[in-house]
């Protein structure tokens, strides 16, 4: 590593620890809502594959959240309807459902949507990362899942979490050192067999892990930390085609903490 790296990841400990110390959440603070994507610059297509999800889901994300949230949710959304198309399944509903690294929670309605869970929870390590309008993550996240039935946001290291569910999601979990950097987060957080663990720990027999990784480098090398802390595969889909563009596709794999190992289509 080198003097940068470390002199970058000091500071970054310093800004986190202060953050937790002094963070607080005053309240939910929610979007307003755009009420339509009209003024959105999106090509017919992209508009098309919106009205699908809106119908086959029923949801209208612009109705609750701003334009650029609710673009991203519907995205969220018809990756995760593709994954299940490419993985040959029915969403597993009805699952207390735990989301791992969720930052302000924004995409939670999408979730809700595709899973219908039991109750789900997203948790977050830097909980109070201020963001634009004098705002912090807790209070946005609070806003974004206030209306949404057993939804709950957590400040936590997921590593540390010890409770039971039936469905662990993780979009792009840190499983190298630059991203962890790029988040102007401290080194000392990139442990991912420790939280790969505890998600094979926390799921229930029959339980399912969703993991999201930038590209398929990175999903090679998280599949890898995955076998090690004893999950089996299930299915792999690359999202090559994404409803809004991405420098990477993403790349959605399937694991169990046992049980048949298969191989979904991309």
């Amino acid at each position: 590593m080198s003097l940068t790296d470390r002199l970058r990841s000091a500071r970054y400990g310093l800004g986190l620890m202060v953050s937790e110390r002094l963070g607080r959440a005053r309240g939910a603070r929610p979007e307003r809502p755009a009420g339509s994507l009209t003024g959105a610059d999106l090509a017919a297509p992209a508009r098309a594959r919106i009205a699908r999800l809106a119908s086959r889901y029923g949801v209208a994300f612009e109705t609750r959240y701003g334009a650029p949230t609710a673009l991203e949710n519907y995205a969220r959304l018809e990756l995760l309807d593709a994954s299940l198309d490419a993985f040959g399944i029915t969403a597993p509903v009805g699952r207390v459902v735990h989301d791992v690294g969720c930052a302000s929670f924004w995409y939670a309605a999408a979730l809700q949507a595709a899973f219908r869970p039991a109750a789900l929870t997203g948790f977050e390590l830097e909980g109070y990362r201020r963001l634009r309008g004098g705002v912090n993550r807790a209070e946005r996240a609070l806003g974004y899942v206030r209306d949404l039935p057993g939804t709950a946001f957590e400040i936590a290291d997921y590593a540390t979490v010890t409770r039971p569910a039936g469905l662990v999601t993780a979009f792009f979990p840190f499983v190298t050192r630059a991203p962890v950097l790029a988040w102007r987060l401290p080194l000392a957080v990139l442990a991912p067999d420790a939280l790969l663990g505890r998600i094979r720990a926390n799921l229930e027999p029959g339980g399912e892990f969703w993991m999201v990784n930038h590209g398929e480098r990175e999903a090679a090398i998280a599949a890898d930390i995955a076998l090690r802390v004893g999950l089996a595969p299930c299915g792999v889909y690359v999202d090559r085609e994404p409803l809004l563009p991405r420098p990477e596709p993403a790349v959605v794999s399937r694991w169990t903490p046992g049980g048949r190992r298969g191989q979904g289509r991309s």
